[in-house]
């Protein structure tokens, strides 16, 4: 069998390690098109736990000069929730209402 046509195990993993940084590269560039509002649904459809904390604590971040004062602060109560939280089994008290806060801010818009 010629196995010219056909890549060596080395020229595999380099391509594989090429493609999983080009992988990267786009989900980044694709996620920094998102604000964290849209994190914040995606994560609570998706039920990652960990994705709704990120964005949490990124929308608590923000300046109250770009972003509803209501969003922050039931953002950094979720972000409380999640901290002291020993399991997250069940959702954040506040995140319905962090949820329906961003709702709002979108129906504004």
């Amino acid at each position: 069998m010629d196995t010219s046509d056909y890549p060596s195990l080395p020229n595999l993993a380099q391509v594989h390690a090429r493609l999983a940084a080009n992988s990267r590269r786009v989900e980044a560039a694709v996620d920094a098109q998102l604000d964290g509002i849209e994190r914040l649904f995606m994560a609570t459809t998706a039920g990652d736990w960990e994705a709704i904390a990120e964005a949490s604590r990124y929308l608590a971040k923000q300046d109250p000069g770009h972003l509803d004062g209501e969003v922050i602060r039931q953002a950094r109560q979720v972000c409380d929730e999640l901290a002291r939280a020993r399991s997250r089994i069940r959702p954040p008290k506040h995140l319905a209402t962090l949820l329906e806060a961003c709702r709002a801010v979108r129906q504004n818009k």
